[in-house]
């Protein structure tokens, strides 16, 4: 390593001894070239300013005054020679004093410095040791990383981003590299394939790689897996503004969009979506997972009935003219097909809660304001729990939303599932997906 020794300290001034150490043929510490043979001696002289005084008697203050002070140097230090050597020796006492033993000191200066370019060569290919900021830049831009100006950031900061750039490039376009930006934006996402058949309609699918002419599970072989993908924000955190409560508002999403757009391959198409998930059990328990979204269903939930109609058979009757009686609680579940959403329950209070008071809880949705219908293939039933799945088009555009309910149609609507939490904004640059489960199993 290289030794710098420091000659002299003085106020108002400073001398810097360098000595160098090489020897033919090996190199003290591979590639900085130190020679034992040549020394150089740097004299500045440096003024002090202060924009801070005080006057100290130390006869009458009781405590000892003591500054301290840190200086930081920054030497870059030359390549040392010495051209006199090349001169003939007989000439040397002669040009002591002279122009041209002058113009030898600076070549010395000169070429040296010269040398030390050619030597940092090597290092232009590491930002660790890349020499000034202004090379920092050059690296930069070499491989497209765009640093802020020098008042919004610091050397130790660009070294780092152009550190880690080459990293970031190994992954940059992957749904992997977009797991990143949320982690950054503490956002929790899930990532979709969406495949098509026509270039209209788009279903998401969990990411697969098959054999030619394989597809997921559920999509024949007229559908491929289209440029478009889905980034889906899971609704889990609870934002204070003000004295409100949010899950979501637009502007959550601005950077990060900002952020996709230059990390998404150019042919990709990224859609984004929002994802609010009540999940509550068959046994009127109200449930609250994470964002404080509760849900919970309702007294008449009758699924262990046996009914008696023939829906869905060439014979089609209806016991009670509306309620769909079936031979398995599979039709009572399949009648659930109308969602509202509403501004109302807010702050959320379900009857059934702990502290619940019956004069405040809600059992239906207070102001509704959004309303639609679920698919029933969309309702998917198995051994651990049923699944009512259903999209808010990208072009709806409501504040406030803060209650949910399921309903059978009918006159009134029946309300079957009821689900409160805090404050969505929905706009028009995301779909509002929304999936409530109900498990089979005891959840309280």
């Amino acid at each position: 390593m290289s030794s710098i020794n420091i000659g002299a300290s003085q106020i108002g001034g400073w001398n810097i001894g360098a000595s160098q150490f090489v020897s033919a043929g090996w190199y003290l510490d591979d590639g900085n070239y130190i020679d034992f043979s040549s020394v150089a001696t740097i004299e500045g002289e440096v003024e002090f300013t202060s924009d801070f005084s005080m006057i100290y008697n130390p006869f009458a203050d009781l405590q000892q005054l003591e500054i301290k002070v840190n200086f930081e140097l920054k030497v870059i230090a030359a390549v040392a020679l010495d051209l006199m050597q090349l001169v003939p020796e007989k000439f040397h006492g002669k040009l002591e004093d002279n122009w041209f033993r002058d113009y030898i000191s600076e070549m010395d200066l000169q070429v040296g410095s010269w040398l030390t370019y050619v030597r940092d060569i090597i290092k232009l290919e590491n930002p660790y040791t890349v020499g000034s900021m202004k090379y920092l830049r050059h690296l930069g831009y070499i491989i497209g990383v765009n640093f802020p100006s020098e008042d919004e950031t610091t050397e130790l900061e660009m070294r780092k981003t152009l550190a880690q750039a080459t990293d970031w490039y190994k992954v940059k376009g992957t749904y992997q590299s977009i797991q990143v930006l949320a982690l950054i934006y503490q956002l929790s996402i899930n990532v979709y394939d969406m495949y098509t058949n026509d270039y209209v309609n788009f279903y998401l699918t969990d990411w697969f790689v098959g054999d030619e002419d394989e597809n997921p599970s559920g999509f024949d072989a007229t559908y491929y897996k289209s440029p478009h993908f889905g980034i889906e924000v899971l609704l889990n955190k609870v934002y204070e503004s003000g004295s409100e409560s949010y899950l979501w508002k637009s502007i959550y999403l601005t950077n990060f969009i900002e952020r996709m757009e230059e990390t998404r391959p150019v042919h990709t198409v990224p859609h984004y979506l929002i994802f609010l998930n009540p999940k509550t059990d068959e046994f009127g328990h109200v449930i609250e997972v994470d964002g404080e979204i509760k849900a919970r269903t309702m007294g008449d939930w009758e699924v262990s009935t046996k009914y008696f109609d023939m829906v869905g058979s060439p014979d089609n009757w209806f016991f009670d003219e509306g309620d769909h009686f079936d031979q398995s609680a599979d039709g009572f579940i399949k009648s659930i097909t109308t969602w509202v959403l509403g501004t109302g329950n807010y702050p959320c209070l379900l009857c059934g809660e702990p502290g619940e008071s019956a004069a405040i809880c809600h059992t239906d949705v207070e102001t509704p304001v959004l309303t639609g219908s679920i698919d029933p293939d969309d309702i998917i039933i198995t051994s651990e729990k049923i699944t009512f799945e259903f999209i808010v088009p990208k072009a709806t555009v409501q504040d406030d939303i803060s209650e949910l309910g399921l309903y059978v149609p009918g006159s009134p609507d029946r309300i079957m599932i009821l689900s409160c939490f805090p404050k969505i904004d929905k706009s028009d640059d995301v779909e509002l997906k929304i999936q409530v489960e109900v498990y089979k199993s005891d959840l309280s």
